[in-house]
Order: structure tokens, then sequence, then C-alpha cells
């Protein structure tokens, strides 16, 4: 990939949430009327990206997965490049709408923003989107998630990597993760490939404190409790997260 989304979505993420505070002088959790998993009067944007290489919108467009297309939205992808995290963060900053799906080439950097089909044709026999996902996925102390908590976005986000291979699925999740005296208000950041989510970072409180936690689903031990990586410096994250990947490719 020319762009590695999953670190340029999390620094988006700590923006949004700087800017937030900046703002009105409070986390989102302590000004908004917020429930977890819910994400009513969440007060930014979401967005699920779908990203591939060169081929990725053809794919997307023979398989009948895009529901929208049309002259406009290939006028549209054809004019859009993002190569470099300012053009990325300065295209996410423009987006209107309060959650956006997008289809993105890694490689030569052209995105559009459409509407996916929900249902893609080529999933295995012993699909079950819940094995995709850890049984917190949805509350951080919560019971195991039923196929209700999940939205449109997240069920896109499972279905159509697992239906194509080498389809990587982002998402900046709107509804918050973890209750008023765990979780500030905002939601994940989430990564998918074929086999389900890859990775994960939320924001926390602990002591009193926000901080950063990284989860990397590598094993893909997903009825086991999840390992946290808490950091108290997001400019540690791309540190954390390229030591644990690292260890877990030695580890197989």
């Amino acid at each position: 990939m020319t762009l590695d989304l999953f670190p340029l979505l999390v620094k988006y993420h700590v923006q949004t949430l700087d800017d937030l505070v900046r703002k009105d002088g409070l986390l989102p959790a302590d000004k908004y009327d917020l429930a977890e998993g819910s994400d009513k009067n969440v007060p930014y944007h979401g967005f699920l990206i779908l990203a591939d290489g060169p081929e990725i919108f053809d794919r997307l467009q023979r398989e009948g997965l895009i529901s929208d297309m049309s002259d406009e939205i290939l006028r549209e992808y054809d004019s859009s490049i993002l190569l470099t995290k300012p053009d990325f963060f300065d295209y996410l900053k423009h987006q209107d709408g309060e959650d956006g799906a997008y289809v993105f080439n890694s490689r030569t950097g052209h995105i559009v923003s459409c509407q996916f089909n929900n249902n893609p044709g080529q999933l295995p026999d012993s699909f079950n989107i819940l094995d995709a996902i850890p049984i917190d996925f949805v509350r951080h102390k919560g019971q195991k998630v039923l196929l209700r908590d999940l939205g449109t976005k997240t069920r896109i986000a499972i279905k159509i990597p697992a239906s194509m291979d080498s389809v990587h699925a982002y998402q900046i999740k709107r509804s918050p993760y973890g209750n008023k005296s765990t979780g500030i208000g905002m939601g994940k950041v989430t990564h998918f490939d074929r086999y389900g989510l890859l990775e994960e970072f939320f924001f926390m409180r602990n002591e009193g404190v926000v901080v950063g936690v990284y989860r990397d689903h590598s094993p893909r031990r997903y009825n086991e409790q999840s390992k946290d990586l808490i950091m108290s410096d997001l400019s540690e994250f791309d540190g954390i997260r390229i030591r644990t990947r690292e260890q877990y490719e030695k580890a197989v």
C-alpha cells in the first residue's frame, strides 16, 4: 500500500479529539448526551474506507457492491488523488454528512464516496459475521455482541473483505466505546481483513487521564479477553504498533 491507512486514521481520530477538547474545554462524554454503542448525538463524523490496490474500484463495480454507480461517481474517482497525509486529512475534514463510506485505491490514491451493497455473493459457506469480531467489540465491559448490535457499515466492513481477497476495511466508528466512567465518548478505529478484525484503537480514561489503547488481533482469538496495550503519550502509537506486529510475525 502507498498509504498505511490505519495509523493515518488513528492520527486523524486523535486530532479530532484535540479539536473537540480545544473547542469545548470538555471531553465529548462530559458535554454531550452519549451512550455506549449508539451514535446518537455524537459530535463528529465517522468513516468506512474499503482499500486495495489498482483494481479495487473495478472489482467492487463488477461484483455489484457499489449500489450508486453513476457517471458522477466515476468522474469523482478519476479526479480525487490522495497520496500524502495532509491530502488525506484535508479530504476527510471536508466531507459532508454524519457517516461516510469510500473506495480508496491504495496504490494510485484515487478515492470516491459511495454506497455499498450489504450482501456480497461470494461469502464462504461457513461464514458467521459474529466470528469475525471479539466478544467485547461493542461494549468495553459488556455482554457478548449480538447481531443487532452491529450497524450497517460495520457489517459491510466485515462482509466485503471476507468475500474479496486482499480488500481491507477501515473505520472510524462514531458509536462511543466505554461507559461514562471509562470511556470519553468517542468510538474506535478499526481494521478488518478477510479473516475479521485485525487491529483496533480507542480512547479510555485511566485514573482520570485520557489514554490510547491499541489491540492487535493477529492471533484471532476472539473469544478471549482482548489484550490492551495502553499509551499515555499518543506519540508512542507507531512504535507500539510496529513492535507488536513484529513480535507476532516472529512467533508464527
